[in-house]
């Protein structure tokens, strides 16, 4: 078996998926609409932050606690109950762990704040969300009071809709200690609500630090968006958060009124993440990315922030590879493997099929780890020692394999590997 065959193994499962998603009622689009090298082109004619593995995009500006999101370190987001003043068709709550439940019963932030702190919880952002938060402005407002004392300096931050703000309420927001508003705005088709939304925009300006615009970029909306980014400018927000759209699996009728489709590779690498924001849609990405260089040549201010589904995927991925670095027995279980980068997935270079035996001989006579499967056949050693490997193999093809620690029942780990492609300066295209 070659890279290649190997690589369309890995690709099968993704057929699978697709197979899968495709029960949903939202068809996936025939080729891929968004490729992700674009995302390190756009970022390199825009002067723009690439970051996380090439999943996150942004100039001027960056929340902190999106910087936390990437590791899911430090970080905290609680709910009060899910209700909420509107019903948007892309809403993924309904995904949530016992979503009905919370739709009627309500959660004490506040003490499972202190649970937590009497746990040895460590934060350094805290957050607020829902539904609609503000349909709790009391509870709300508790929660940043005991968050600041208990954690002096912690980054706090709010979702709201805007619905049920008023100069009151923000005045009561800001004395309580509260850093950051977002504004979860909805396209002006179905949001008759947006004017008041920016009207509190501009008295959330004058009171609280930062002031955020966090929207879902729908595809067919890019001329709306490029409205809202200038008037965003206009009003004086810290940033915009700009999400690669999303079908949580519900309200297909909805996406296929509107021609929307599935993008046909979601994922950097496919992979059972979490986070349950739902599957990427067609081109959401690709008028993501239009809106970043719009910014770039109007040049606004502003913070922008591509946020893909890959971006919010990242932190699951951090957490399960994070034991490796803590571990030295784990690393001497995987010798080959390493971090590369900013990416959170573990990595190590690899021969296939008549290649494999003679990287693991060059690697067994000069001391460097290998892992040689003769099953596949393959070899794996680390990315760092490529170079020397194509320099004693000049014919062998190595590839770039991505992974991820499982941790088993029992407490042991095991190396899954999720994602196989050509090593980029043998000339492929990163994927």
């Amino acid at each position: 078996m070659n890279l290649e065959e190997h690589a369309r193994m890995l690709g099968e499962a993704e057929e699978d998926f697709e197979l899968a998603m495709g029960k949903h009622g939202v068809p996936f689009e025939e080729a891929e609409s968004s490729p992700r090298p674009k995302r390190e082109l756009v970022a390199r004619r825009c002067a723009c932050h690439c970051e996380n593995g090439g999943s996150s995009i942004w100039r001027n500006w960056i929340s902190p606690a999106c910087l936390a999101c990437r590791t899911g370190e430090g970080t905290g987001s609680l709910f009060v109950d899910l209700r909420c003043t509107k019903s948007c068709y892309f809403c993924f709550n309904a995904n949530q762990p016992h979503c009905e439940h919370f739709r009627s019963h309500e959660r004490d932030i506040v003490l499972e704040l202190e649970q937590a702190h009497a746990a040895g919880a460590s934060y350094r952002c805290l957050a607020v969300t829902g539904g609609e938060p503000l349909l709790h402005k009391e509870r709300v407002a508790a929660f940043f009071k005991r968050a600041v004392d208990l954690y002096p300096g912690v980054h706090t931050r709010l979702y709201t809709n805007g619905d049920l703000l008023d100069e009151r309420v923000i005045a009561d927001l800001a004395e309580s200690g509260l850093v950051e508003i977002r504004f979860s705005v909805k396209p002006r088709d179905f949001d008759s609500c947006q004017e008041h939304a920016f009207a509190m925009m501009e008295k959330a300006v004058a009171a609280l630090p930062d002031v955020v615009v966090e929207v879902p970029v729908i595809p067919g909306t890019l001329d709306e968006m490029k409205a809202l980014l200038r008037r965003a400018a206009a009003i004086g927000v810290r940033g915009v958060n700009l999400l690669e759209f999303c079908f949580p699996l519900t309200n297909a009728e909805e996406f296929c009124a509107r021609g929307l489709k599935l993008r046909k590779q979601p994922y950097r690498f496919l992979y059972d993440y979490w986070y349950n924001g739902g599957v990427p849609v067609a081109r959401s990405e690709c008028e993501a990315l239009e809106l970043v260089e719009f910014a770039a040549a109007e040049n606004l201010e502003m913070g922008i922030h591509y946020c893909s589904a890959d971006n919010r995927n990242s932190a699951q991925v951090n957490l399960q590879n994070k034991p490796f670095a803590a571990s030295p027995g784990l690393q001497a279980a995987y010798p080959w493997m390493g971090r590369s980068g900013d990416d959170p997935f573990l990595k190590c270079a690899k021969a296939f099929g008549d290649d494999a035996a003679a990287v693991r001989d060059w690697a067994a006579d000069t001391g460097v780890p290998c892992d040689f499967n003769p099953a596949v056949p393959s070899a794996a050693i680390p990315c760092a020692c490529a170079p020397a490997a194509r320099e004693a193999c000049p014919s062998a093809v190595l590839g770039e394999s991505s992974n991820v620690l499982e941790e088993q029942p029992d407490g042991s780990f095991c190396m899954r590997e999720v994602g196989v492609r050509e090593l980029a300066d043998q000339g492929s295209e990163k994927n």
